[in-house]
């Protein structure tokens, strides 16, 4: 309860400038450069204070103006949230005239304590809030702000003498490279968080393995698989099913069953690639080889044929006709702009037609799955089958 309230307070002061439409990139500039003007206002706030019990009254009035803007900046933010790009550039021009104004009337940059290092939250902020050539035109100010208050020395009389100007340099610079800190540390933050949830993405899309090549930039994969075992899935009597059934029960459905294949599917190491409207394809052995390819797939098409056959999904009981074939196959990504993982050659068509071609409730595989299976599952022979676009095959059952 305590740690809820305390985040609650923590947050309040950073929702300044939300809207509806912002996006989740946008909520993370906006609160870091929020939380930099609730940071900054007790530094600048004491600094005019001490400002004014010195005597510095110029100064104080120039550091007051920093603390009417910066507050005013929060209440514009309250009012015109979407105005953020035109109230942050008000708040960094006024921070880089105000470090050289103060600068001048203590005669320069060190008798000034580098006042002017507070300006370079005119950068960091134009490099969130902006773009990367904005904060490099900002930069360009900032220097030459820099510059200006150091040509200041020697060139300048100036209307007050700091007598602890290097106790005020040291609060200047702790708090200019706290508040850098501070920001920068955002940026790896975001970074690592964006760059998590891109990987997660592509894994989603990609085999791991395929999704690493990708990273290091191969141009094109494309690898010859020699054992591989590829299943097709279908459920049977869909179409007739999904007559008159609204679309988010209809999806509703497909995404529970498919879900409860796709656990299956992971628990045995196997690579899913595809679903094409009631159909799923997976395979074993790819992209990485292994020798235990067909055991795993049939151990997969056992689960699928009694647990989901066994199971209502949306108050209805599936039944599925599965097929399976072995042996070579092509694997390799295609698009641009929407990667797809998919596999061709002959095993792929025979796997696809022992589905088609079997029995609802019964897996279907072909002579060459029957080849790594007969010494360690129950299979029974079909007559011969003539499959379409193939001819006359010996096919099996998988019992179980």
């Amino acid at each position: 309860m305590k740690t809820g309230r305390l985040k609650r307070w923590i947050d309040w002061p950073l929702e300044f400038g939300v809207f509806p439409e912002e996006t989740e990139l946008q909520s993370g500039r906006r609160r870091v450069m929020v939380g930099a003007l609730w940071f900054s206002l007790p530094f600048i706030g004491i600094a005019a204070l001490a400002a004014f019990t010195a005597g510095h009254g110029l100064v104080a009035a120039t550091v007051g103006v920093q603390v009417i803007v910066h507050s005013s900046a929060m209440v514009a933010l309250r009012i015109r949230p979407r105005a953020i790009a035109i109230i942050f550039g008000v708040v960094f021009a006024e921070d880089i005239i105000g470090g050289v104004v103060a600068s001048y009337f203590f005669g320069g940059l060190y008798p000034s304590g580098i006042t002017v290092m507070w300006s370079l939250i005119a950068v960091l902020g134009a490099l969130l809030i902006f773009s990367v050539r904005a904060a490099a035109i900002w930069f360009v100010l900032f220097a030459a702000s820099v510059i200006a208050a150091g040509l200041m020395s020697g060139r300048v009389e100036p209307h007050y003498f700091d007598k602890n100007s290097v106790g005020t340099a040291v609060f200047n610079l702790l708090g200019a490279t706290l508040l850098t800190f501070l920001v920068m540390a955002y940026f790896v933050r975001q970074r690592d968080r964006f760059q998590k949830r891109s990987d997660d993405l592509l894994h989603n899309i990609l085999p791991r393995a395929i999704a690493a090549r990708l990273r290091n930039d191969a141009t094109l994969i494309a690898d010859s698989i020699d054992e591989v075992s590829v299943l097709f899935a279908d459920v049977v009597g869909f179409t007739p099913l999904s007559k008159g059934m609204p679309a988010s029960e209809l999806i509703g459905l497909l995404n529970e069953v498919f879900s409860t294949i796709d656990g299956y599917a992971s628990e045995l190491g196997l690579e899913k690639i595809k679903t094409v409207g009631d159909e799923y394809m997976v395979a074993s052995g790819v992209p990485v080889p292994d020798s235990n390819h067909a055991f795993n797939i049939a151990k997969l098409a056992l689960r699928i044929r009694d647990e989901v056959h066994g199971h209502m999904f949306g108050g209805h009981r599936l039944e599925f006709r599965i097929g399976i074939s072995s042996g070579p196959v092509v694997a390799g990504v295609i698009g641009t702009s929407k990667f797809a993982y998919d596999l061709w050659g002959e095993t792929v068509n025979t796997a696809s037609r022992m589905e088609s071609s079997g029995t609802p409730g019964q897996i279907q595989i072909s002579a060459s799955t029957y080849a790594y299976l007969r010494d360690r599952f129950e299979c029974r022979p079909r007559d011969s089958v003539d499959v379409k676009g193939l001819g006359v095959m010996q096919t099996y059952f998988l019992v179980g």
